[in-house]
């Protein structure tokens, strides 16, 4: 099969199943969504750095369970911001597989899904809001870098492009003027470019943690995409951030 249509296919479902998460009227279901997808996506991270399985495993279980029925909710949103600040070291060094980027990284996973939950928490059509310009970015990133991107943007990952990132950030912003239209974002311009741009910095970093491994894909779940971590890179560094700008 064609891989853009296996791509297509299979980033089909994945958005039809975290919409169908989205509109069930009952919080326990999408943080259910949300936790498999952070344990997921910690197990694949663990498989790259070659952790203990059940340690990573019961890690994520405990702290996702931890945050989800802990009255305060703040320690989680700056830790959040922290591990995505702390991850973003990897970009600005040649830095090479060490054991703080061993045993962080997974944390950092399942920080980022929560926080993602928070967003939904805090109303679920912006959640659906920042998803539906993710998945914009990504998709006009990957497609207008696949047919016309000549000018690369840095050595972590050679197939992005300036030209992809461009057609994504104007994308995302023609998309974030529309839905605004129809379920107000707060500061949707500033909203949107952000989103573009952490999440253009999320799958860098994905891709530096492949890179530090030796790996292409972070795991096979997804036809045409890779891994969970593949999939859902981009919404674990932004959605931290993200929660901290809706909520001022």
């Amino acid at each position: 099969m064609n891989t853009l249509v296996l791509r297509s296919i299979s980033g089909l479902v994945y958005i039809l199943l975290f919409l169908g998460a989205i509109y069930v009227p009952r919080e326990e279901v999408f943080f259910m969504w949300c936790a498999l997808l952070g344990i997921g996506a910690a197990l694949e991270i663990r498989g790259m750095f070659r952790l203990p399985r059940q340690v990573v495993f019961v890690g994520s279980s405990v702290i996702l369970l931890l945050a989800y029925t802990s009255e305060s909710k703040t320690i989680f949103v700056y830790a959040g911001v922290i591990a995505t600040l702390l991850m973003s070291i990897m970009l600005l060094k040649k830095c090479k597989n060490n054991y703080f980027h061993r045993y962080f990284s997974p944390l950092y996973a399942v920080l980022g899904i929560f926080n993602l939950f928070l967003i939904y928490q805090l109303n679920a059509m912006w959640c659906l809001g920042i998803l539906l310009l993710v998945w914009t970015n990504d998709s006009m990133a990957y497609l207008v870098g696949s047919k016309i991107g000549k000018t690369k943007v840095s050595s972590i990952s050679p197939n992005k492009s300036l030209e992809g990132y461009i057609g994504g950030t104007l994308a995302t912003v023609l998309v974030g003027y529309f839905l605004n239209q129809y379920l107000p974002l707060p500061h949707w311009f500033i909203l949107s470019l952000t989103t573009s741009f952490l999440a253009n910095l999320g799958d860098l970093v994905a891709s530096k943690m492949k890179r530090l491994t030796h790996v292409k894909d972070s795991g096979r779940v997804i036809p045409g995409h890779g891994g969970i971590l593949d999939r859902i890179d981009s919404l674990i560094y932004l959605s931290p951030v993200i929660y901290l700008l809706l909520t001022l």
